[in-house]
């Protein structure tokens, strides 16, 4: 069972980093298209990166 938790921690870790790289980019790649960073997009990237930490903050503190 200990296992099983630990793997289901390193998968939200990998998530949560894989998200805000993709933040990153699109941060970057709007900046560079439209001239601007801020958008809805971004906004909503950045709302499902706030959500992921939230859940993963809570997984590891249930321990």
């Amino acid at each position: 069972m200990a296992q099983d938790d630990a793997a289901v921690k390193t998968a939200l870790i990998v998530m949560y980093v894989i998200g805000v790289a993709c933040l990153a980019i699109t941060f970057f790649l709007l900046d560079k298209v439209n001239g601007k960073w801020f958008t809805k997009f971004s906004v909503g990237l950045a709302t499902i990166v706030l959500i992921m930490g939230m859940i993963l903050l809570n997984v590891v503190n249930l321990n």
